[in-house]
Parts: structure tokens; sequence; C-alpha cells
């Protein structure tokens, strides 16, 4: 009886190591992360972006990455060129995009002309089963002349736009709705309560 009872016992924890061992939450480093398989989104904030009227908005920029080539990325911004509330449909909103690996994002980002070193701050990001490099391509060169509004036509709801065209299962729990809510908010907060999202990085 004594060696049945130990026979059920080994039983029992073997099976709730594989329980657990399904259910751990894997901890990853940032660049493992980046260099892992499959769609993957990213949102990177620059707290004190799009100052106006006494108050900072923040400034964001996307990046998506090709899950069938994980050593690619696509990674762009609306900058809004002039400098006010708002810029009309054809005019130059500061739209930009450009691709490579993740480390050429990096860098591009401190050694472009158009930022200082360091400009944005933060970035986290969701994994998504797949992606479409193509069709959020297709949203970007849209978006690209349909001028810019601070609050509904802006730097967030245009990278949630690319988002939910690279991947459709980036639903409104995953990724909600950015009309009327300042990108450095959104980053902070908004994405705290969304489904999915890894915790913000710096770098």
């Amino acid at each position: 009886m004594f060696r049945s009872t130990t026979r059920k016992h080994r039983t029992v924890l073997t099976l709730l190591a594989a329980v657990l061992s399904a259910t751990a939450v894997p901890m990853v480093a940032a660049g493992a992360a980046e260099a892992a398989t499959g769609g993957r989104v990213c949102l990177f904030l620059d707290k004190e972006g799009a100052p106006f009227a006494g108050r900072t908005y923040g400034h964001v920029a996307w990046a998506i990455r090709d899950p069938k080539n994980t050593n690619h990325w696509i990674w762009g911004a609306t900058e809004n060129a002039e400098g006010d509330s708002y810029t009309a449909p054809g005019k130059n909103n500061g739209s930009w995009i450009k691709g490579g690996t993740w480390d050429d994002f990096r860098n591009s980002i401190k050694r472009d002309g158009h930022h200082r070193k360091g400009f944005y701050d933060a970035y986290r990001c969701i994994n998504t089963a797949g992606g479409d490099l193509k069709a959020a391509q297709r949203t970007f060169h849209n978006m690209k002349n349909n001028g810019y509004q601070i609050s509904h036509n802006n730097c967030l709801t245009k990278s949630i736009a690319i988002f939910r065209k690279y991947s459709p299962a980036l639903s409104i729990k995953h990724l909600p709705d950015g009309q009327g809510v300042p990108p450095r908010n959104y980053f902070a907060t908004t994405l705290d309560n969304a489904r999915g999202w890894e915790k913000a990085r710096t770098y």
C-alpha cells in the first residue's frame, strides 16, 4: 500500500509540474523578444513630444515585424511637420517609413537628422500570431496624405490603424481606440489595461 501511495504521489507531482510548466510566463530579455518568431508590433514613446498650447501630449512611433523574416522590421511615424493642431489633407504631415533590422531601427531613431539622440524614451510590444506587412504599408501610404489633427488623426491613431491592418486579431480589447487620448496617456495607462501588452522598456 505504501508503494502504491508513493507511485500515486509521484504521478500527481509529475502532472502538477507539467501544468505549471505549461502555464508559466517565460521571462524574455529585450533583445531575445525582438528576435523571436512570429508577428510583433511595438509602440515607441517620446513623452515630451507634441507640446501645444502649454500642454505636452506625447508622441509615438510604430514598428512591425515580418513574421516570415523575423530579422526584418518596418517602422515609421507621423511628426506633424507644420507644428500646428491641424494639417489639411494633401499637405505634408511629417509621415515617414523605413525598413531593416531591429538594430537598424534603434540606430535610425538615434542618428536620423530629424531626431535628437534618445528621442524616444521607452517602448512596449505585443506578439501576434501573424502579420500582413503589405496591408500595413498600404495603410501607411493611404494616411500619409490625409492630413493631421491633434486629437483624432495623429501619430497615435495612425499607428493603431497600421497595427490593426497588420493583424486584425488586435481587437479593441488588445488595441483600444486612441481617439481623443493623448499618446503619452495611451502608452502609459490605456495599454496597461489592454490585453497582451508587455511592460514598457527603456533603451
